[in-house]
């Protein structure tokens, strides 16, 4: 034990508590293998150099439990590389190491509990809140379940060439995903968005493209797309929703600006359907078809939203089409840059 630790540059002496000696951080390390309740071991990483991964698991050979903490030590880098790619925008994928672990259990319990703890990754959430939100029906028999499937998602997860290794962790506040181990498209898509907006209201338009053209790359769909009616999940669903809106109200901005039609026709498209009962965008989109000389086609767009409006709402378009053509028509750029920008952007 000694000789291991001073790789990392720590030093054990007899009698020291585990926690002086690992350095614990996020709780006790032999606690959290006494408290959980699977019997395969578990991997936490700890700091040092060279990186060191510390094992716990729990074992029974007489009336008290102990705890067996198994040291070992990471390639080159190891501890800065994400174990695990997270899709979560559209339908969930994930990939661990360099293989797919997508299958049918992602559409069982065990992929339910992994999209709730995705949803609420800020914290950690006890079983009783995970039985409550997932199966409110089953009352406290569903707590059980919950381990469950905990169990069966470490399974699922677990890095084959890091035998026991655990995305999902346990503390006293309950299960979390470790989130240091993940590389999630939400939160590269929330960074780049914000970023990209900011940037798009200093007036950096060529940073704001580019940064907003990467973060909507990443935007393949909804937030847990294939859990449409998950409530738990509606908050941050619709809270990146709006993002995409803002990012692809800027682009369309951008390119108007330089003149560039078709890029800004691409963009009023994927902003309609994500919007498609807002009149001003649609109103946009029918411009700039109008300009580049696609009667049709703003035609057909037209039609399509007083359809769409008189089956939800029984409503007629609040614009009529010879009024957008003939502001088209007398191209005023600076008119309709700032309409878009004061109605689709900052309005959201």
């Amino acid at each position: 034990m000694e000789e291991a630790l001073e790789k990392t540059g720590r030093r054990w002496t007899r009698g020291m508590r585990c926690c002086d000696a690992f350095g614990c951080t996020d709780g006790c390390l032999a606690q959290r293998a006494l408290d959980d309740e699977i019997d395969e071991p578990q991997l936490w990483r700890s700091g040092g150099a060279p990186a060191m991964a510390v094992r716990g698991r729990a074992v029974r050979p007489g009336s008290e439990p102990l705890a067996v903490l198994e040291l070992r030590f990471l390639p080159e880098g190891a501890a800065d590389r994400p174990d695990v790619r997270v899709a979560a925008l559209g339908r969930l994928s994930v990939t661990v190491g360099e293989h797919s672990r997508d299958g049918d259990w992602m559409q069982q319990r065990p992929g339910q509990v992994f999209r709730y703890l995705l949803a609420s990754r800020g914290g950690a959430q006890r079983s009783e809140a995970i039985a409550n939100a997932l199966w409110p029906e089953r009352g406290p028999s569903a707590v059980a379940n919950v381990r469950y499937c905990i169990f069966k998602l470490r399974e699922h997860l677990a890095d084959r060439g890091e035998a026991g290794s655990s995305l999902i962790v346990r503390d006293a506040a309950g299960y979390r995903i470790d989130i240091a181990r993940v590389e999630l498209d939400v939160d590269a898509f929330q960074a780049k968005s914000t970023g990209g907006i900011a940037a798009y209201r200093r007036g950096e338009a060529e940073v704001a493209e580019g940064m907003l053209s990467e973060a909507l790359a990443l935007y393949r769909g909804e937030f847990l797309a294939d859990d449409p009616y998950a409530d738990w999940a509606f908050a941050e669903r619709e809270y990146l929703r709006s993002l995409a809106g803002k990012g692809l109200a800027a682009l369309a901005q951008i390119a108007l600006s330089s003149g560039r039609l078709v890029a800004a026709g691409e963009q009023l498209q994927r902003l309609a359907e994500l919007e498609p009962f807002d009149s001003h965008v649609h109103q946009m989109l029918i411009e700039v078809c109008l300009r580049r000389g696609r009667r049709t086609e703003a035609l057909r767009h037209y039609h399509a939203l007083r359809a769409r409006l008189h089956r939800a709402f029984g409503e007629q378009p609040d614009f009529e089409l010879t009024s957008v053509a003939a502001r088209a028509y007398r191209q005023q750029p600076r008119a309709r840059t700032q309409r878009l920008d004061t109605a689709i952007l900052d309005a959201r």
